[in-house]
This record gives structure tokens, sequence and C-alpha cells, in this order.
């Protein structure tokens, strides 16, 4: 019985050692490439690199200052929502991707704080969405509650 189990378990060892060999065959370069005709997506969002400034993608700079909110000079809108509610309602739909409640860069979303937002430019990048940032995440009181959340981080 014990010479039957161990004939058994030394074939079960060689078909397990020739299993394992078998999977570790070289592939060819060509069949390990992603074929011509796959579609890919280009990232065209804006970053932002280790010191929280914003970069494109391919390292180029960012655009140019007149796309840039708060750079008018004109002292930011007042806005009507309650700064504590959208801080909640940022930190489950947001922080994601602004890191740390928008106050750290370095995730798919740019650092908001200290960048001179507006109201007007916060309301309506959530609103159509902007690069990789869909649109309408919010909306209503929730809209206008991370609005004045987002001011308050300028």
């Amino acid at each position: 019985m014990v010479r039957r189990l161990w004939v058994i378990a030394s074939l079960m060892a060689l078909l397990c050692g020739a299993l394992l060999v078998s999977g570790c065959v070289s592939s060819d370069a060509d069949e390990a490439q992603t074929p011509e005709s796959a579609q890919t997506a280009v990232n065209s969002a804006l970053q932002t690199d280790e010191d929280g400034s914003t970069v494109a993608p391919d390292g180029a700079a960012p655009p140019p200052a007149e796309e840039e909110p708060g750079d008018g000079g004109e002292p930011p809108l007042e806005v009507d929502g309650d700064a504590a509610a959208g801080e909640t309602v940022f930190a489950s739909n947001c922080t994601a991707c602004h890191l740390n409640n928008g106050l750290d860069g370095g995730g798919f979303g740019p650092q908001l704080a200290g960048q001179g937002l507006d109201a007007e430019y916060v309301t309506e990048v959530v609103t159509n969405g902007l690069n990789a940032m869909p649109a309408g995440i919010v909306s209503g009181d929730e809209l206008t509650d991370v609005v004045a959340y987002v001011i308050s981080l300028q």
C-alpha cells in the first residue's frame, strides 16, 4: 500500500513539474505587442507634479494664462453655499481625484487649495467638466456647497 502511494505521489510530482515547465516557454516579441488595430486612449488631462504645480501629461507647459481662473485681479465672487456641508460632499465625491480634500496635488485631479480659483470658474468646471473630470458630479445645493468649500481653500 505504501509503495502504491509512493508511485502515485511520484507520478503526480512528475506531472506537476511537466505542467510548470510547459508554461515557462518563451514568447515571440511580436505576439507580446499591442496590436496596431487596438484602440487606445490618450491622456489629455492636466496633471500635478510633486510640488502641486499643474503640468500637461507630456510635460509641456499648462494652458495659457487666459484660461486660468483668478488671474484678472478681480476679487472672488461671494458664494451662497455652506462650506462645511460642501467639505462633506467633496469628501465623498471629489477627494479620490483631488487628494486630501483638494489640499494636495498628485492625484488624477490637480490640487485646488491656493490656486486662486473663483466661484464662477469652479461652478463651470463642476457643471460642464474639464479634461478628465466628468460633468455634473454634483448639482443643486450640493454644487453650491462644494463651490463654497473650494473657494474656502483659496
